[in-house]
């Protein structure tokens, strides 16, 4: 028999795991958010017709992205790194620190900016990766160093910024983008960002819990680009630095696993890396079998800076559908100025119309033709 002490507890025991479901499913929204809602664009699809995300009719994105390349940064590691991606057709984004430690002051003259140089040339992107990547001064609190922008006031924070891209640019590099060492950007960070008119930023890492509420503030999306706190930049949510370490079949797995959850979803993936533990042998060849996988998807792969103009148009583009006998009369209105090229528009099933005719908003025909086509894909 039960003391009556025990079935007392009992209404506090359920009221308290009911508690802890409430904090955990709020701590973690952003980790179902687009899971529910799905891509936050104006429009996707209705009963007739869905607009592809991407061009041409690419299912999802992916984007390999390498930190800490440096003045002191051996070229042949670069040119290694672009040539496995080249191979496969990838861009990479390369995230420089412009003066390391704040002694090594990336120049035209480093045979390092002339690697990159030459790389840009060939399609990838050349990023900013803070200024120092240290901090300006010891805090015991900090156990990593490198996380430069932790606590800085704003004024700081703007400084540092905006002397990283000037190096950057005199050294020939056209800066769009923006990655905080170790993840060390705040709110300061991201306005910072925007009003130096960076295009996009990549501020923010995926990591599995307990850590997740730690990064709470800026994990708000997990398969789709977001805009902070209302800003007009852009973040891209990085998927963990999974190229670490030896070559194993475990990392091989961890690699397929993420990539297919943010693939099934239509998302994006953003592979996270840093310069030196990439170029080992072992390394180097988990990156050239996870990129043949990879590459036996039907992805996109863009550099950043064509993802985040892609993106800002697609997400401000609204499609409207009006049946009309034996026509579909589909109208496209865009937000913005940024184009469309080879967009893509899928006809549902249910649809009985024969024809079809695309509208721009100020009744320009784009394209017209027969529905029995099944995807049109025009330039808008």
């Amino acid at each position: 028999m039960l003391k009556k002490s025990s079935l007392k507890k009992r209404p506090l025991i359920a009221l308290g795991i009911l508690l802890l479901f409430i904090i955990v499913a709020y701590s973690t929204i952003y980790y179902y958010r687009d899971l529910v809602f799905g891509p936050p664009v104006l429009f996707w699809e209705d009963d007739y017709i869905q607009v592809n995300l991407y061009p041409s009719q690419y299912k999802s994105a992916v984007v390999f992205t390498v930190d800490d390349v440096t003045k002191l940064t051996d070229p042949k590691k670069v040119i290694a790194i672009a040539d496995v991606l080249e191979k496969y057709g990838f861009k990479g984004v390369f995230f420089v620190i412009p003066q390391y430690k704040g002694r090594y002051r990336l120049t035209t003259d480093d045979s390092i900016t002339q690697a990159l140089l030459k790389i840009s040339d060939g399609g990838h992107e050349i990023a900013q990766h803070g200024l120092t990547h240290s901090l300006p001064r010891k805090k015991p609190k900090i156990v990593n160093q490198a996380r430069e922008f932790t606590d800085l006031p704003y004024g700081e924070q703007k400084r540092r910024v905006f002397v990283g891209k000037k190096i950057l640019e005199e050294a020939g590099f056209m800066i769009n983008g923006f990655r905080a060492p170790a993840f060390s950007a705040d709110y300061n960070t991201l306005d910072v960002l925007e009003h130096l008119d960076f295009l996009y930023g990549s501020n923010a890492g995926l990591y599995p819990p307990p850590y997740m509420l730690a990064n709470k503030f800026f994990v708000e999306s997990i398969y789709y680009p977001y805009h902070p706190s209302n800003l007009n930049l852009l973040e891209f949510v990085s998927h963990g630095d999974l190229l670490r370490g030896h070559f194993n079949p475990k990392n091989f797995i961890l690699i397929k696993h993420r990539f297919e959850k943010v693939y099934s979803r239509n998302g994006i993936f953003v592979i996270y890396s840093h310069i030196e533990p990439l170029n080992t042998p072992q390394a180097l060849k988990l990156l050239e079998k996870s990129m043949e996988y990879i590459n036996s998807r039907n992805v996109w792969k863009p550099s950043l800076t064509e993802l985040a103009l892609w993106w800002k148009a697609r997400e401000a583009l609204y499609a409207t559908t009006e049946l009309s006998a034996d026509k579909i009369v589909i109208t496209l209105a865009k937000g913005n100025e940024l184009e469309l090229a080879d967009l893509s528009i899928a006809f549902k099933k249910k649809l009985t119309a024969s024809e079809y005719v695309i509208l721009s908003e100020d009744g320009i025909v784009l394209k017209e033709g027969k529905t029995k086509e099944q995807i049109v894909t025009i330039d808008y």
